[in-house]
């Protein structure tokens, strides 16, 4: 089984005894006017070096639910953006496009309003196909092609039924330097800017579809759900760990280690112990295409893998 590993996390032990592993992620609104698959789901964000990482769970196990249109989040960094997606932003070039601008094109755009001090400047978009990141431009009439395209984003999404995928791009891409924050929003619209009532962020009534518009109330509360990612325990740093062919392989360890494998939501799915003589390789099975967080702890902190099997 090939396995994609996206990103290491090692924090001391007493970071560990006041958080939970893993950290709660940032919920979607629960509403299921799509059918739940983004409004049943959540998202873990943070920084991984230069780069801002999101790890999106669907809820694509609720019967029928399927990832057929396009997430899009707004992201505020506090640069000059626009505090609503109106009349006057209506890029019909593509349907990412037309997602992001909620277009007119086929006769159902609307008005998205953020929340009071929130001002878009750029936009995610992202389907089973693609992902992309966006810049908008915070003036003036926004036509065909005016929102300014600025990268791939990424994205591990190519099934319309996947649990979950991963997405990424440098901060520098929207002006950041690793660690700074910024806020988002989120909103689940059709190819053809249908709005549905699934999203990120207070204020989108349950039932809002078609050309219905959304005045957003609050944000996702980033401050329970955004996590720093790469944070190094100097008393681990020779510890390799990864998980490859159905196996974790440990090596640079000499010490007992509680191993435990957790959901993206924190449900404990696996506990062992182990005794670590130099190195180890330990069979452990995973399901294909969902994320789990494997934590290896020992006397002196935690060591943290994020792997989605193949």
């Amino acid at each position: 089984m090939k396995l994609r590993i996206l990103l290491f996390l090692l924090l001391t032990s007493s970071v560990f005894a006041q958080e939970r592993i893993p950290p709660p992620p940032c919920s979607a609104n629960g509403n299921t006017g799509a059918g739940g698959v983004i409004g049943n789901g959540g998202y873990l964000s943070g920084y991984f070096g230069t780069e801002i990482h999101f790890s999106i769970d669907l809820g694509t196990e609720t019967a029928g639910s399927e990832f057929n249109d396009i997430l899009v989040f707004y992201i505020a960094t506090g640069k000059a953006g626009r505090t609503t997606i109106d009349n006057t932003v209506d890029d019909d070039a593509d349907p990412y496009r037309i997602a992001i601008s909620n277009s007119n094109a086929f006769g159902f755009g609307s008005t998205i309003t953020f929340p009071a001090d929130f001002e878009a400047a750029y936009a995610i978009a992202v389907d089973a196909s693609s992902g992309g990141l966006y810049g908008i431009p915070n003036n003036g009439i926004v036509g065909s092609g005016d929102l300014i395209y600025i990268g791939s984003v990424n994205s591990t999404l190519s099934s319309n039924t996947q649990p979950g995928f991963e997405i990424s791009f440098e901060a520098s891409n929207i002006l950041l330097e690793p660690g700074d924050e910024f806020m988002l929003v989120g909103v689940y619209v059709s190819p053809q800017g249908f709005t549905y009532d699934e999203g990120y962020g207070e204020g989108i009534s349950p039932n809002t579809q078609g050309s219905d518009n959304i005045t957003f109330t609050g944000l996702p509360s980033q401050s329970t759900c955004w996590n720093t990612l790469g944070t190094n325990d100097p008393e681990l740093n020779t510890v390799i760990a990864y998980y490859f062919n159905d196996k974790l392989h440990i090596n640079g360890l000499f010490d007992k280690v509680d191993i435990g494998v957790y959901d993206l939501v924190g449900r404990k799915i696996l506990s062992q112990k182990h005794q670590i003589y130099g190195q180890k390789s330990i069979t452990m099975p995973l399901k294909a295409d969902e994320f789990r967080f494997i934590v290896i702890e020992t006397r002196k902190g935690r060591k943290i893998l994020k792997v989605i099997p193949r």
